[in-house]
């Protein structure tokens, strides 16, 4: 049988629903790009945000109207809006066979077999306890031809945000045990991939019997093959001495992260319950910058939270200009179901989110494009991940997490330049990414 995906939400979704297509490949599933002609539709959703929830929710409708014409369809709705929703998901798209929690992708073909069989609605929601056979891993099949892969080292999230629904669709912390991460690092750089990122909801919050996220980027540091790691979401309460000092001297760790802080006031965190201040914010990326100089790093900011005012606003302008972040994922408040903040009076009108919306990128926009600027004329480490923009070119990551795109080396070519490391000088910059040229004569490692 053929099987579909389509994917909403962050890289954590995107992990998942690659470790989906790994499970049912294992049990002779072909996965293709295309819902024509599939037996099985899976829609991996998302509920962070309202405009995510809504996308998953419509597209599962859209996907529903093909049972109009074909009555072998299985459609399945997965992720964490099907965590939330339960058994409403029948009754909002009645096209849904089945409904699928996050902690329960492993026993997903025999509840496939189960549906089409009996011909009837199921629905698999709650969490597991986080045994260290709850932890998926993907499994290569032979050589990958991909160059990175995430690898997920800890689920769920014990920190009680009043804007945010992951606790109540994701569960609890659990934390996988540090060998099984180890090995399927190991597993997967003898196969190819040359970058993992690892994934967690508070990725740095890992602790497993004693063993802390410092202590696993220190051993996969000695994986062999593995050239770069990275690790998201991290929370700035769990950024300790150990873990900043890893910048400094660890050699695969990446010299960029993405560190959410949500808002630049003090009083605004306190009320999103985000447990630190703009203060140790702070502190925490001068210790960053003063564990690695170079290091990039990103943010979330969430503008219009209930309560923000215009004085609260000017302050994450402020703290903005002081971090001099290298990219910003802003959103406008939204509330979600479930959570302590939609008990309170949404103040902020939608047009002064909109116009704080738009401050805040214009600002933002003018600092990026700065930090950008200077790279022109240096020399990066760039791992090819396939062909450029444009052809004739490759395009790969920087350590610094930057996109560049060049011209292929003589001598080489796209076969042979994938998942090589290769010095390139920034010779342009370009809206959503960089354009150089590999330093001759090609040192490709």
């Amino acid at each position: 049988m053929k099987a579909y995906i389509k994917t909403f939400g962050c890289q954590m979704n995107v992990h998942d629903s690659e470790r989906i297509a790994d499970i049912l490949s294992r049990h002779g599933y072909e996965i293709t790009d295309a819902p024509r002609g599939a037996e099985v539709l899976i829609i991996n959703s998302c509920t962070v945000r309202e405009k995510a929830w809504h996308k998953a929710i419509s597209e599962a409708g859209r996907l529903g109207v093909r049972k109009r014409d074909r009555d072998d369809l299985t459609i399945v709705f997965a992720g964490c809006a099907a965590q939330q929703e339960g058994d409403k998901v029948f009754k909002l798209i009645p096209a849904v066979d089945l409904v699928l929690g996050p902690d329960h992708y492993g026993q997903l073909p025999s509840l496939i077999e189960r549906v089409r069989e009996c011909k009837s609605q199921l629905s698999r929601v709650g969490f597991d306890e986080g045994r260290p056979g709850d932890f998926l891993s993907l499994e290569p099949q032979g050589k990958r031809t991909g160059t990175s892969a995430f690898v997920t080292v800890m689920k769920g999230c014990s920190e009680r945000c009043t804007y945010c629904i992951v606790p109540f669709v994701r569960g609890p912390m659990r934390f996988r045990p540090d060998d099984d991460v180890v090995r399927e690092v190991e597993s997967l750089a003898q196969n190819g991939v040359r970058e993992v990122t690892l994934l967690g909801q508070t990725v740095n919050a890992y602790n497993y019997e004693g063993a802390s996220f410092a202590d696993l980027l220190a051993r996969l540091d000695r994986v062999p093959g593995l050239e770069r790691v990275r690790f998201t979401s991290p929370h700035p309460g769990y950024m300790t001495k150990e873990l900043i000092e890893s910048f400094g001297h660890l050699e695969t760790l990446c010299e960029s992260i993405h560190l959410p802080v949500q808002s630049g006031s003090s009083r605004m965190l306190r009320r999103m319950g985000r447990r630190y201040t703009a203060e140790h914010f702070r502190e925490v990326v001068e210790k960053l910058r003063s564990s690695r100089p170079d290091i990039l790093i990103s943010t979330d900011i969430i503008v219009g939270f209930s309560g923000e005012t215009q004085e609260d606003f000017e302050q994450t302008l402020g703290l903005i200009e002081d971090a001099r972040f290298s990219g910003v994922f802003s959103f406008k408040y939204s509330q979600r179901p479930g959570t302590p903040a939609t008990k309170w009076r949404d103040d902020v009108p939608e047009e002064e989110k909109k116009r704080r919306l738009a401050a805040l990128h214009t600002v933002i926009d003018r600092i990026v494009d700065e930090l950008r600027a200077e790279l022109v004329g240096k020399v990066l480490d760039v791992l090819v991940e396939g062909p450029g923009r444009n052809p004739g070119q490759l395009t790969g990551r920087a350590r610094n997490g930057q996109i560049v795109n060049f011209p292929v080396p003589p001598g080489m070519t796209l076969g042979s330049a994938l998942g090589k490391l290769i010095d390139v000088e920034v010779v342009q910059l370009l809206p959503h990414s960089l354009e150089g040229s590999a330093i001759l004569p090609v040192r490709a490692r």
